[in-house]
């Protein structure tokens, strides 16, 4: 840290003195900053022409080109990142072109039902596990199983997700 440096953070800690309510702590914060600026060559009106140079921004919270192009650079990759996974489907439940591999989705129910409540959609999800062996499930199957594939915490994506909900 630069002399400077050290300079204005210890006349910055002076002047955060300025606002205590203890009187003494006040006053003593004038005296030591005025020894602080004579000894630095300074004074209170080189402070207030800092502080109006300023125009009206806190240093500490402006960014530079360089921080906002980093930032702006960041964001672009995480809503790419974002889309990426939107787009691609785990591989487990989903073929490449992104269909849902229905008998994987009702084997992964059947292995969950401790957390359904309902006699129907346990019965449903067993019955579905050796349907799906042998054909695709009806609309209406398999808009049933992947809602409870999808509350039993089965991933999905934004796109099969408005297929089938």
């Amino acid at each position: 840290m630069s002399t400077l440096e050290t300079v204005a953070k210890r006349i910055a800690k002076l002047f955060r003195l300025l606002g205590s309510d203890i009187d003494g702590e006040v006053q003593g914060a004038v005296n030591a900053m005025k020894r602080l600026l004579a000894s630095e060559g300074l004074s209170f009106t080189d402070i207030a022409i800092v502080i109006e140079n300023a125009n009206g921004e806190i240093e500490e919270l402006k960014y530079s080109d360089s921080d906002a192009q980093a930032i702006f650079a960041r964001g672009v990759e995480r809503g790419r990142d974002e889309e990426r996974r939107e787009q691609s489907a785990p591989p487990e439940f989903y073929d490449a072109d992104g269909r849902p591999r229905w008998h994987e989705m009702a084997v992964f129910c059947r292995d969950q039902t401790g957390q359904l409540r309902s006699d129907w959609e346990k019965k449903f999800v067993d019955d579905m596990v050796g349907k799906t062996l042998q054909r695709m499930p009806t609309d209406k199957q398999a808009k049933y199983l992947f809602a409870i594939f999808v509350k039993l915490g089965g991933p999905y994506d934004a796109k099969t997700a408005r297929l089938y909900c």
